[in-house]
């Protein structure tokens, strides 16, 4: 159900737990165990963008919000191609921007210090203003007054410290992916947000001192600019402090990250110990570090000129749980999986706080019944768990952070963003450079992403010049530009200011986020190309007062793991040796441009002494170094003047307006360095002797053959010393000095032919300092791979790279062939509205097959034994619920991933696509249904393909669902899976005859039922029944007849078929 008005009264239940709360709460000065026991809170994240960042059609020269898009579209306009009504009119929305979330909180207030932290962004709140003001879609002019009234609540004084119970935090105000901006577009972000808090959110109580960045999006090399504007505290994920821990458990694929390993140079955090690891729909299992990563923190940035440190308090968000907190009511089982982890917190007075983040206004978490229902029944059986809901300002207050306990977190986001899953190179944001066959090509390739990139770094340099010829001394704003000119364009705008006005409406990640789909990748240029005129009209004459270097772009580098395993979205999931990128050879590359030109582009990299980088020495942070660092060394950089059109003419991007300006790529390459640790940033000099110099980054270089792999590193030895297929292989693992040491149990993980018929925990027996098992090497293997664990979260994968061997005579058996096109050997299950459903069965390999994903929709193909019972919210945050699956393979429309997810750590899964061939996988079935090696596999599995419009909560498209819906509501339901017996899509097939048919007559998958019955009389009498057997139910060769209807009923009934 939906709200339609405010509500402040609570449910009845609520009135109830209010009445009991003294009852229910635990005596305010509490226990130490109390004090211990885990704290949780919220952040729940509402946006839309700026749709149309172009001028307004009329009235102040201004960029568009939505009521105008909306006017402008009913008058018959192309753009914005989203359907913005039906966007900001979805009851969920409209009740969640204006109330809902305030009514959540008052539904647990009886609790002494429970609360939520919320962050809105600045186009959001233009775009409800611009309804607001027209009310329209359910919007008033003061929209705002519940959340300002919710800011005003106080925690309860008996608690201690009062502070609000509803932190609506920070924010960069056009959503922008904060680290890959430049540091002059962040502060006007940071400012542009703090100028319009007080108007929108009134002043009941003091601007939040937290930030939360879009995406969760987060870099060091934000830090000095957060400190300078003000933020004391900033969410980041747990995940990237935990990746930064010396002792992270890589495990590649869905059973632990989808993503590259950390680099060793990030991981300067030491050894957490424990780890907390949950898979999650989003297809990850992310291991975060207890309780290393679930204590807030302090993060710290050295400045490399001055070496000055600039320092921000960084609050991790749990990623699984929240997650997990956005689709269903999670329960006390991951507060109480971290509470067993470190149930006395990392240090006395500092317990854990579970950060739960996420939207707030899509998918189940953006609803009725996560808001009234789920968030006040946690908080209920949390407080009889003796957890403790509070919100961050109180956690600080009364558990703060020692000044000098700091951690360093990995460049990333949260993993929810589709195909990113947190990469260090915000890869959903950010996609490599690509060559025309797809393959990653940084000299001569291109994608839209970087185009768009490109197009910000030439338009920022145009706006920060005309921002500083302005205001130099004795300039006409040398008091510095009106921040609430910018936000609020009049008649008294300056150029200067219209042009930042315009520029930061280019920013919003989701117009990279969603690539293709809509308009979206035409709306960077739309922005950039109205901020650059009002520049220009600065810019224009004046050249000669130009004193800023040229803009560079957060620089790049390829690959991640140079002369190590990599891994992720960009190698299809598969993990690409280190001789097949490069060795250890590395590319690093951004796009510069400057309004005076520029003459020089120089790579900078020096080589550290001792291969170590520590957060108690600054010597690798500061351009001046230290003895424990070499001297730099140059390296010109290639320019290339980067292509502004549709390169590979995608018929999925109509790039209708061309940049004004687009600035170049510029490339090197580091050759030769194996095994380093390697320091580097990038100078620019523009043709007036400007000097721009990039942040100092930092790579270990490994060894350029996967460390250790073939036997090489002496913690393991193989005998014999040669695997064969087929032959048995005794594996020793020595843990000492490494991860594992002194581990009570070791676990052997192992697969063949690059990590497939992988199979986990299998005991490894002591003996003295070594363990060992020993194997038998299937017959067609070639190639072995394996690690070790404690046998719960604990990895000694080495170092990420994995251990590798070559096996001799293995013999490949008749495989599915996975290429893009359709196996044909599969057999056609299923068809509707052009989406066919294939399928097939190579003795334990299910081999599955459907159309790829088009236009603006994904599309995902489901198997499961037993759709059966409660149906679950659909995956990849899309609307409806669907029937349960064991696992599901998937394609995105916007850059053509695909992908399983759900499948158990034990599958066989590969998997490729083509727009114009098939999108198929193979997973091994007995694994996945976890049956014992002599069980039989069952008699059936049931099939489902489901296309769902690519945006979060798209909609289930009814008539490219397969099979076609029985009834179309959104939904996938039991009833709506194929039921696709086994034996008859075997290859061969293999199905014993029967002597009678199945009473499941009509084929419907329901079976016994009576329509059977009414359906076997219909066909006997002559009646038309498409999907029904055939009347010789006994198959002796004689029909009609009575005995068939004698037969059926005696099995009908229980009994046998003569």
């Amino acid at each position: 159900m939906f709200d339609t008005q405010p509500r402040t009264f609570r449910e009845p239940i609520m009135l109830q737990l209010r009445t009991l709360a003294p009852l229910l709460t635990l005596t305010l000065a509490g226990t130490a165990l109390a004090q211990q026991k885990v704290h949780y809170t919220y952040l729940w994240h509402m946006e839309q963008p700026i749709y149309w960042p172009d001028q307004q059609a009329s009235g102040t020269d201004r960029y568009e919000l939505v009521w105008q898009s909306i006017q402008r579209k009913d008058a018959g306009a192309t753009n914005p191609t989203n359907n913005l009504r039906e966007i900001f009119s979805l009851p969920d929305r409209v009740a969640g921007y204006q109330y809902r979330m305030i009514d959540a909180v008052d539904d647990f207030d009886w609790t002494p210090e429970g609360g939520t932290q919320i962050s809105f962004s600045g186009g959001l709140i233009e775009n409800l203003n611009s309804l607001g003001a027209a009310n329209q879609l359910g919007y008033n002019p003061t929209w705002w007054q519940r959340i300002r009234d919710g800011r005003t609540w106080r925690t309860s004084p008996a608690a201690g410290t009062q502070v609000p119970r509803v932190d609506v935090v920070q924010f960069g105000f056009h959503h922008p992916l904060m680290p890959l901006v430049d540091a002059t577009t962040l502060r006007k972000e940071l400012q542009l947000y703090r100028r319009i808090y007080n108007d929108t959110w009134g002043t009941g109580a003091s601007q939040s001192r937290g930030l939360f960045p879009s995406e969760m999006a987060f870099s060091t090399a934000m830090i000095e600019v957060l400190d300078q504007e003000g933020i004391d505290w900033v969410i980041v994920s747990s995940e990237k402090i935990s990746r930064a821990c010396s002792d992270f458990p890589v495990i590649f694929g869905s059973g632990g990250i989808n993503t590259d390993a950390p680099n060793r140079a990030d991981q300067i955090n030491p050894a957490a110990g424990s780890y907390f690891r949950k898979s999650i729909s989003r297809g990850c299992s992310p291991a975060e570090a207890v309780p290393f990563a679930t204590t807030p923190r302090r993060a710290r940035y050295v400045n490399p000129n001055t070496g000055a440190v600039s320092q921000v308090i960084v609050v991790p968000a749990m990623q699984a749980l929240s997650w997990d907190d956005g689709y269903a009511p999670i329960g006390l089982g991951g507060f109480d999986a971290i509470q067993s982890l470190a149930p006395n917190g990392i240090a006395p007075n500092r317990p854990q706080l579970a950060l739960l983040a996420h939207d707030g206004d899509n998918a189940w978490g953006g609803g009725y019944s996560y808001y009234r229902e789920a968030t006040p029944n946690l908080a209920s059986s949390a407080n009889g768990a003796q957890y403790v809901p509070t919100v961050v300002e109180k956690y600080l207050a009364d558990h703060p952070v020692p000044a000098n306990d700091f951690v360093h977190v990995e460049d990333g986001a949260w993993v929810n963003a589709d195909g990113d899953f947190g990469a260090p190179q915000f890869i959903n944001w950010n996609w490599p450079l690509l060559g025309a066959s797809g393959a990653i090509d940084v000299e001569n390739g291109w994608h839209v992403d970087a185009r768009n990139w490109a197009v910000i770094t030439a338009a920022n340099n145009r706006v920060a010049t005309a921002e500083q010829i302005v205001t130099r001394a004795g300039g006409p704003q040398s008091a510095g530009l009106d921040v609430g000119r910018i936000l609020y364009p009049s008649a008294a705008t300056t150029s200067a200011e219209r042009a930042w006005h315009f520029f930061l409406g280019s920013l919003n990640s989701g117009y990279m986020y969603y690539g293709t789909a809509e308009d979206f990748e035409v709306k960077p240029t739309i922005a950039c190309n109205e901020a650059v005129q009002h520049a220009d009209a600065v810019i224009t004459g004046n050249t000669t007062l130009d004193t800023t270097g040229p803009t560079v772009w957060y620089p790049q580098r390829h690959p991640w793991n140079p002369g190590s395993v990599n891994f992720g979205p960009q190698y299809g999931y598969q993990q690409r040796a280190a001789n097949l990128n490069g060795g250890g050879d590395f590319y690093v590359w951004t796009f510069a441009y400057d309004v005076a030109g520029i003459t020089s582009t120089t790579l900078k990299y020096r080589i550290d002494a001792d291969g170590q980088r520590n957060l108690s020495n600054i010597e690798n942070e500061t351009y001046a170094g230290g003895p424990g660092v070499g001297a730099w060394q140059s390296i010109s950089m290639t320019r290339r003047i980067f292509p502004a059109g549709n390169v590979y003419n995608d018929p999925s991007i109509n790039f209708f307006e061309s940049p004004t300006y687009i600035a170049d790529q510029y490339w090197a390459k580091i050759d030769g360095q194996r095994s380093k640790l390697i320091d580097y940033y990038i100078e620019s000099v523009d043709t007036r002797g400007n000097v721009t110099k990039s942040p100092i980054q930092h790579v270990w270089v490994g060894d350029g053959v996967g460390s250790g792999g073939g036997g090489s590193n002496p913690a393991v030895t193989i005998a014999p010393t040669q695997p064969v297929a087929g032959q048995q292989l005794t594996i020793t693992y020595n843990p000492a000095g490494r991860p594992l040491a002194g581990s009570s149990t070791i676990c052997f993980h192992w697969g063949i032919n690059t990590w497939t018929n992988v199979v986990s925990g299998v005991p490894m027996t002591p003996n003295g300092t070594t363990w060992s098992t020993t194997i038998t090497i299937p017959q067609n293997a070639t190639s072995l791979e394996f690690a070790f664990n404690n046998c719960v979260t604990t990895w000694d994968n080495n170092a990420g790279a994995d251990w590798r061997y070559t096996v001799t005579g293995g013999q490949p058996i008749v495989q599915w062939t996975i290429d893009g096109a359709r196996d044909t050997a599969s057999t056609l299950v299923s068809s509707n509205g052009g989406v066919n459903l294939w399928a097939g069965l190579r003795g334990d390999m299910l081999y599955v097959a459907t159309n790829p994903a088009s236009g603006n929709n994904d599309r995902f193909l489901y198997v499961s034994r037993d759709p059966a019972g409660t149906l679950r919210a659909a995956n990849w945050a899309k609307a409806g619920q669907i029937a349960s699956w064991d696992a599901f393979l998937a394609n995105e429309s916007g850059n053509n991933f695909s992908g399983w997810f759900d499948q158990g750590t034990t599958s066989q899964t590969q998997q490729a696509s083509s727009t114009t061939g098939v999108l198929e996988g193979v997973i091994n079935i007995r694994s996945e249904l976890g049956l014992a090696a002599n069980a039989p596999l069952p008699e059936f599995v049931r099939l489902a393909v489901g296309t769902y419009a690519t945006a979060d909560n798209g909609a289930l498209v009814t008539t490219q669902q397969v099979p076609a819906p029985l009834a179309s509501n959104g939904s996938i339901e039991a009833s709506e899976y194929a039921l696709v017996r086994l034996c008859e899509i075997a290859v061969p097939a293999n199905c014993p005859q029967p002597a009678c048919d199945s009473i499941d007559f009509n084929n419907n998958g329901i079976f016994p039922e009576d329509q059977d019955v009414t359906d076997l009389f219909s066909v006997l009498a002559g009646g038309m029944c498409a999907t029904c057997s055939d009347i010789d139910f006994n198959n002796n060769g004689v029909f009609p007849e009575d005995q068939d209807v004698v037969d059926y009923f005696n099995v009908l009934a229980g009994g046998q078929c003569p």
